[in-house]
């Protein structure tokens, strides 16, 4: 049996894919490391929100950004004024890791939520995208794994996930569905490594 208890939303969809590119990756750490500009510029961007939304100020920071980009980050900064007036902002690059059991063996997920927003009694898990909204959303794992983790973290089910195009600010929303369905998603996958 292999020697891990640990997932993450990405490594359970490779784990999903092909349990051989899930040892590669995860367990003999077989990795390509590309340089993607898009990739770099949602670091940039990430970070330039968080600070933003401590209330740092950020306009020395976004002289590294170029035209486009400054522009861009004064249309997030204007949508992320406008969420603040309605409510507010409670968790930024917060990572969870939650022990879960599985056939009596212990098993953890992690991750971490870009940004948690609270609106009276409801949360929005925000996640930044300069790549692509995922196609199919509402199946994604990362939906999965995000709603059922702050469910068990805030003990609520008045949750949505909402993945944001940055470049855009289009966005989609998933409502939570049932901690049970998650769970047995997730349980389904990680039976792979123990069988």
């Amino acid at each position: 049996m292999l020697k891990i208890d640990t997932f993450s939303a990405n490594s359970l969809k490779i784990l999903d894919k092909s349990l051989k590119e899930f040892e590669d990756k995860y367990i003999y750490n077989l990795n390509l490391f590309k340089k993607d500009e898009k990739a770099l510029l949602g670091q940039k961007f990430h970070n330039l929100i968080c600070y933003y939304l401590k209330g740092f100020e950020v306009e020395k920071l976004m002289l590294d950004l170029n035209d486009n980009e400054q522009k861009i980050f004064k249309n997030i900064k204007d949508m992320l004024q406008k969420r603040k007036k309605e409510g507010e902002f409670v968790l930024l690059e917060y990572s969870f890791n939650l022990k879960e059991e599985l056939n009596k063996k212990a098993y953890y997920l992690t991750g971490r939520f870009d940004a948690v927003f609270k609106q009276k009694e409801n949360y929005i898990i925000y996640d930044w995208k300069t790549l692509n909204i995922p196609k199919d959303a509402h199946n994604d794992l990362q939906t999965s794994v995000y709603l059922y983790a702050l469910s068990k973290i805030f003990k609520t089910k008045n949750i949505t996930m909402r993945y944001v195009s940055l470049t855009d600010l289009k966005y989609e929303d998933i409502p939570f569905k049932d901690e049970k369905y998650y769970k047995n998603l997730i349980d389904k996958i990680v039976l792979k490594i123990y069988n």
